[in-house]
């Protein structure tokens, strides 16, 4: 990798840059009509376990909207897949578990994920960074231990994740061998992404919400610390994304996560506030604003924009995945405000730190 050719590394270390660098969260997703006349011939787990799928569905919305960076196509719940525990994807529920883990004996014999079973993974990423442009970051990523914890125990989503916060709770030793063993499992899989060719790695805790802080303090944030320390070893950056913990930005910044993503409930004003420039943020449209007339979704980003000011080390981005629903020529409003709009915020850096 050449991260001089790359603005979206550059943004993630806070370097200068002559703009904001933009993706978007599940940007290689139903709201692109060539992506459904690919899911139309495949199954959801034909395109996750096919190289070839993987890398034309990773690279359709770069082709489309010159995006700075790429997310390989993927799903958080390939880990438990690769531990032996199974899901499918049933249509208006999501990924629902064949044999989830709702005994204590099933818990307690949960076993470290199995590289193999994500070969394909792997050999997709090497193949998209060979045929993405080199000025383009590949961001690779994981599920976060807590998240897909959730959903293995619970089997499906859930309006509460009750029964995994009973475990919590009840059976501390129980939980914390299911966390450590997803952990472990987690770091060799980002790892093994990084090798094949990610230029960046993204930890989604999209769950986190359902936890109060001091909760997610001792049973998530420890396990979230130690994937982190293991991505920075590899010298790439590592993207932490705690949906819901925009108001923990003090603990979040104390992971050494060169950069945290922000969901929309809180202005990247006050979150620039709180890490005090230490380290770069992701951030954080509301994805419904999508759906609202161009006039809007322009005036919108421009209050984004603004909200974090002048200064480096802003990733602009939903603060959470795109939604089938929006039309094609409102994400080409966002990537025109963005490249139009941001220079003016980059300018007057650029020249102080030359």
């Amino acid at each position: 990798m050449n991260p001089q050719n790359k603005i979206f590394i550059d943004a993630c270390y806070g370097n200068p840059v002559p703009y904001t660098p933009l993706w978007i969260m599940r940007q290689a997703g139903r709201y692109l009509p060539e992506y459904r006349a690919i899911r139309k011939q495949h199954t959801f787990h034909e395109m996750m376990h096919t190289p070839d799928l993987m890398t034309e569905v990773t690279l359709q919305p770069i082709h489309r909207y010159g995006f700075d960076a790429a997310i390989m196509f993927s799903d958080i719940l390939v880990i438990p897949e690769a531990m032996g525990v199974n899901f499918q994807l049933i249509e208006n529920v999501g990924p629902v578990f064949d044999n989830p883990l709702d005994t204590m004996e099933k818990v307690k014999s949960i076993q470290l994920a199995d590289p193999a079973h994500l070969q394909h993974v792997f050999e997709g990423v090497k193949q998209i960074r060979n045929e993405l442009d080199d000025s383009k970051a590949l961001i690779g990523f994981s599920g976060a231990p807590w998240t897909i914890a959730s959903y293995m125990v619970e089997g499906k989503p859930s309006k509460d994740y009750r029964h995994i916060r009973a475990l919590m709770h009840s059976e501390s030793a129980v939980f914390h061998h299911l966390m450590d063993t997803l952990t472990e499992s987690i770091i060799t899989y980002v790892t093994e992404q990084v090798k094949a060719g990610a230029d960046a790695i993204q930890i989604f805790d999209t769950n986190a919400s359902y936890l109060s802080r001091d909760v997610f303090e001792v049973f998530s944030f420890p396990y979230l610390k130690r994937i982190v320390s293991a991505v920075n070893a590899l010298n790439v950056p590592c993207i932490l994304f705690v949906k819901g913990g925009g108001y923990w930005l003090d603990l979040l910044k104390t992971s050494n996560a060169p950069v945290l993503g922000i969901d929309w409930t809180v202005s990247l004003n006050d979150a620039k506030l709180t890490v005090n420039d230490s380290v770069s943020l992701q951030g954080n449209l509301d994805p419904s604003i999508l759906l609202a007339p161009n006039h809007i979704i322009e005036k919108e980003v421009c209050k984004v924009l603004e909200s974090y000011g002048e200064g480096n080390g802003h990733i602009f981005n939903l603060g959470h995945g795109i939604t089938p629903d929006i039309p094609l020529e409102a994400v080409q409003m966002v990537v025109d405000t963005v490249r139009a709009e941001s220079p003016k915020y980059k300018l007057q850096t650029i020249e102080m730190d030359e």
